[in-house]
């Protein structure tokens, strides 16, 4: 798994499991949903932290979510 790969899944697995920021673990998220692209964006209203994530990106990461080896 490239760094990249690691970091997104790590990213997401906060966002999406425990519903933080991944900078700075505030709540105050926002989520958005873009349905012509299949991509995922959140923002965080503390820090100012944002990312978007495609459909692909979402599948691959959360594969071991729930595995018992992480």
């Amino acid at each position: 798994m490239s760094e990249k790969q690691h970091e997104t899944e790590k990213e997401l697995k906060q966002l999406v499991l425990m519903g933080t920021c991944p900078c700075c673990s505030s709540v105050r998220i926002k989520y958005r949903e873009y349905i012509t692209n299949r991509t995922f964006g959140f923002e965080c209203f503390n820090c100012g932290w944002n990312s978007q994530y495609n459909l692909t990106e979402l599948k691959i990461a959360s594969i071991n979510w729930f595995s018992s080896s992480h």
